[in-house]
């Protein structure tokens, strides 16, 4: 068990503290755990991934995500911040090292955070970066990434410089992106650089080996980890599995510790080995407002059409139909647990102010639509529907075709599940697009951001400029006072009356687990599962 210290002023290196529950002695010998994933491991390269994975695993950065979801300063040492709140000092650890053995430096993480913004490599997720100076103008084209407010003095001396003062930054620094990269091994390798085990180096507590495949990939302890004693696994293998009854078999014949339920949940809901996971998603509706077929784009830039949209959904249904009894019915575009109060009482979810635009109520729905639909002279519509070709989101896309189809006159629905693509964003080929948005860090600006007329998420080009002025208000507070939680309220309120996307369900995951395997610690933010402290028990 490790015991942590640590504020946003600094802290001191964990010692060790020993518990009957993370004693070895009763610790199975084969510390080995066996995982699945749907994906080939295509890269090494932390700005070219379009989700971390099993591989956040390997990656440390100045803070990490404790088991409360709050930041906890990791490989750095300590903090300081001006008075203004724009300027971040930190110190970091100097026996902190690569899994080569070589030190992390200030330097390495200079170099990662720019190279995230370079044109040539420009990472997925680069949106996180605003806020931080020259961020916005960097991904605008207008400076080249050098100009990032992001400096070293000296080895273990890190100046981060904002825009802005930004209350949520220690929330958004302990997601894996912000991790460091080390300058030297990019450099020796060049295009090689992190296409291979071989030509890549690790902060976090393991690493990848180097006899594994693309298919069948393992992860071993990092030797030069600065608390390797509390790493207990001896090796985490993770295999692909395209056929989830392969899955399936593989787990009841143990060979994995691990498998994803995928339908009929509540079969195995009073199993011992069962466990649900809830994490800070929203299914959302996306509506493509700029598309080739004139009379759909018309209606779908209407609020009427979209309110219709969202008042035909029985949204208790649509989450039992498709998840079980373990997800939630969207409150907003927030997930339930994700932020709370300055006295930690009030959920923001609970707290949003326009609860009825999400009410089930068939037949304002109809009515609503039926004005759309004379608005813009039409009888009746044909929409598409596109979704992912995963269990959940086609059973998803089938369930709510129904209902609104139900309930909205002269409304045909042809579903078209859509190719895969390592893009993590990808542009509209659908009337309606049915995905999932993860907050990446525990604040309501994690997904209220992703709607502002200029962040790249925003697929569906929705705009309302009063939106970008409370998001753009809430992200410069130096605090997380009452003033900001209203703030962002009222942008929700905004998003929520208009319709702007329409937010579904909060999924949460179904897994059947190894009921022997301990001290995993399962994230609902960021990325989901830590194994540092996982063991075996006999």
């Amino acid at each position: 068990m490790v015991v942590c210290s640590c504020g946003l002023t600094g802290c001191t290196r964990p010692q060790a503290v020993k518990t009957t529950s993370d004693s070895k002695g009763v610790m199975t010998k084969n510390q080995v755990l066996n995982l699945a994933t749907r994906h080939p491991l295509t890269t090494l390269d932390v700005d070219r991934m379009t989700s971390f994975g099993r591989l956040n695993n390997a990656i440390e950065g100045l803070y990490q995500t404790n088991r409360d979801g709050q930041a906890a300063l990791a490989l750095a040492k300590k903090v300081s911040i001006n008075a203004a709140k724009t300027t971040y000092t930190f110190t970091l650890w100097k026996d902190s090292y690569w899994s080569d053995g070589s030190v992390i430096t200030a330097h390495d993480f200079v170099y990662s955070w720019r190279r995230a913004l370079d044109p040539r490599t420009t990472a997925s997720q680069a949106d996180l970066f605003r806020g931080i100076k020259n961020a916005h103008k960097i991904l605008a084209g207008s400076l080249p990434p050098s100009q990032l407010g992001v400096h070293a003095v000296g080895k273990f001396k890190l100046v981060v410089q904002l825009d802005h003062p930004m209350a949520e930054l220690p929330q958004r620094l302990a997601y894996p992106l912000f991790g460091p990269q080390s300058r030297r091994v990019a450099r020796k390798y060049g295009a090689k650089y992190a296409t291979k085990p071989e030509y890549q180096v690790y902060a976090g507590p393991f690493m990848v080996s180097r006899n594994g495949t693309a298919n069948h990939w393992h992860m071993v302890p990092n030797p030069h980890y600065w608390d390797r004693q509390h790493v207990y696994l001896k090796r985490i293998n993770v295999t692909v599995y395209r056929d989830r009854h392969k899955a399936w078999r593989a787990y009841q014949a143990g060979k994995l510790d691990e498998v994803r339920i995928l339908k009929n949940i509540q079969r195995y809901e009073h199993q011992a080995d069962y466990t649900a996971r809830p994490y800070s998603q929203m299914a959302i509706l996306t509506y493509r407002r700029m598309g080739p077929n004139y009379a759909a784009a018309s209606l779908l830039n209407q609020k009427n059409a979209r309110l219709a949209i969202s008042h035909a959904v029985d949204r208790k249904t649509l989450s039992r139909m498709t998840y079980g009894s373990t997800s939630l019915p969207a409150q907003g575009i927030v997930p339930a647990g994700l932020s709370r109060g300055l006295r930690g009482t009030a959920d923001f979810a609970n707290a949003q102010p326009e609860q009825r635009a999400l009410a089930y109520r068939p037949k304002q729905a109809a009515t609503e639509w039926q004005r759309a639909l004379d608005h813009s002279h039409l009888k009746r519509i044909t929409l598409t529907l596109g979704y992912s070709p995963e269990t959940y989101q086609q059973l998803m896309a089938q369930n709510l075709r129904k209902q609104l189809t139900k309930h909205l006159p002269g409304l045909t629905i042809k579903l078209r599940p859509r190719s895969r693509s390592p893009q993590r964003i990808q542009p509209l080929k659908s009337d309606l697009v049915l995905n999932n948005q993860r907050a990446q860090y525990a604040d309501p600006l994690a997904m209220l951001s992703l709607f502002t007329s200029n962040n790249t998420t925003n697929t569906g080009d929705w705009l309302n400029a009063d939106y970008d002025r409370l998001v753009e208000t809430a992200s410069y507070a130096p605090t997380f006072n009452a003033a900001r939680w209203r703030t962002l309220l009222k942008a929700e309120g905004i998003l929520m009356r208009e319709q702007g996307v329409t937010p579904l369900i909060q999924p949460a995951s179904t897994y059947l687990v190894n009921p022997h395997l301990n001290g995993v610690q399962f994230n609902t933010i960021g990325t989901q599962s830590n194994f540092k402290q996982a063991y075996f028990v006999k």
